[in-house]
């Protein structure tokens, strides 16, 4: 457990609801986006503190460059905003978020998050005023905190506001961003000190993992079974104690999210949306300039290594991604999916020679070719299925990975024959 990253704010969080703005407030966006680092930093909000910093999240938009001055209602973020004691607790909480220090973990130069990371503490805030007559907060984000939610390309994670604002507890609120994140895999696990690290108890739940249970893991359960991100858990034990969950849902959400991007390509948006870095698309983008490869081998790439991350052969997939891209080690494989039938068939007596030839094992190229039937089988599943595709990248990855099948269920063939 890294406790370099952990800050402590007190309080629990209630209803998270927002109403219609002054004509002089932005009106919020549909999506709100934070870096990974952020979302996985240690921290809990006062009821209010949350609301507030949601209501600030939803005012970034994906164009901006500098961080926006936010101008924002009490009765946004006061439920009962009759009540005789509101404007004091608005004061209160201006007070507290003016003196809220984040650990974060410092990024690489591409805002990429490193191995072993330094960690450096920032003010959340750079400005927060509570305006007493116009009923209204105006602040701004500290402008350290740009990197973690500015002009995001990669390693980031977005929500649909109109979900966050269906959660009530604080601990539901971080359980929900911690599995937006991995919602292209339909699991997580997270180790029960890691998760305690991250929703900010320090002391709580240490012995009574069944109170953590209780009071954290099935209410979390209850409340995002109304939004679009409803989860199972596994407990995963070490012995007799707990020493890990498993989070279960359905890959890609119930309501794949669309988040407005700048005029690239389809290509190039699969792979910010998987984390490989904006600046290595330039590389990809030369190699298809100069007829290295076509845009089909981009495809069939992330079939590829989708499958290998499913089977377990693969934990990094940006980097897994980027590697095949520039190094082509899975060129050869691609273009003997586009050989023509004939082609292909002498081309599978000629490797069954060779392996006979060189003295490989006959079963253990069957083995190989088994193991990749299996993972090409699991690719096609993921194709079918997978946000990353669309109508017109969709038919051409499914004919690329079906003609693999093809090939690979041919050579199986001439082993036998």
């Amino acid at each position: 457990m890294n406790k370099g990253r952990h800050v402590s704010l007190p309080g629990s969080l209630t209803l998270l609801m927002a109403k219609k703005l002054l004509p002089t407030v932005a009106t919020n966006n549909p999506l709100v986006v934070q870096h990974n680092a952020l979302v996985n930093a240690g921290f809990t909000m006062s009821a209010l503190e949350m609301r507030f910093f949601l209501a600030m999240l939803s005012r970034i938009s994906r164009e901006d460059t500098s961080l926006p001055v936010c101008r924002i209602t009490v009765k946004e973020i006061c439920p009962d905003s009759s009540s005789a004691t509101v404007y004091a607790d608005v004061r209160e909480m201006v007070t507290r978020m003016l003196s809220r220090i984040l650990l974060l973990e410092i990024l690489g130069p591409n805002g990429e998050r490193v191995k072993q990371p330094d960690i450096q503490g920032f003010p959340l805030m750079g400005k927060a005023l509570y305006l007493k007559k116009e009923g209204i907060v105006e602040a701004v984000f500290n402008d350290h905190l740009r990197p973690y939610l500015l002009e995001l390309t990669s390693n980031f994670t977005k929500a649909q506001l109109s979900q966050l604002l269906k959660i009530k507890r604080p601990t539901s609120h971080r359980i929900y961003w911690l599995l937006r994140e991995y919602v292209a895999f339909g699991k997580r696990t997270v180790g029960v000190d890691e998760l305690r690290h991250i929703l900010g108890f320090t002391d709580e739940y240490v012995d009574r993992f069944d109170h953590f249970k209780a009071r954290v893991l099935e209410p979390a359960q209850k409340e995002l079974a109304q939004t679009d991100l409803p989860f199972t858990y596994e407990l995963l034990k070490e012995g007799r104690a707990v020493d890990s969950i498993r989070f279960l849902f359905a890959p890609g959400g119930v309501q794949p999210l669309e988040l407005p991007v700048a005029e690239v390509e389809q290509w190039a948006q699969a792979l910010l949306d998987l984390g490989v870095a904006a600046k290595s698309l330039e590389t990809v983008r030369e190699k298809l300039a100069t007829g290295k490869y076509e845009e089909g081998y981009i495809h069939y790439v992330l079939a590829t290594v989708r499958a290998q991350v499913q089977g377990g052969k693969v934990k990094k997939e940006a980097g897994a991604i980027y590697k095949a891209l520039t190094d082509d080690y899975l060129l050869p494989a691609y273009l003997k999916t586009k050989l023509t039938p004939a082609a292909k068939s002498a081309k599978s007596k000629q490797t069954t020679l060779l392996f006979t030839k060189t003295g490989v094992s006959v079963e253990g190229e069957r083995r190989r070719l088994l193991s990749g039937l299996e993972d090409a089988r699991g690719t096609l599943a993921f194709v079918k299925t997978s946000a990353v595709y669309d109508e017109q990248t969709r038919p051409e990855a499914i004919a690329s990975t079906q003609a693999m099948i093809t090939d690979l269920e041919q050579q199986l063939a001439q082993i036998g024959s």
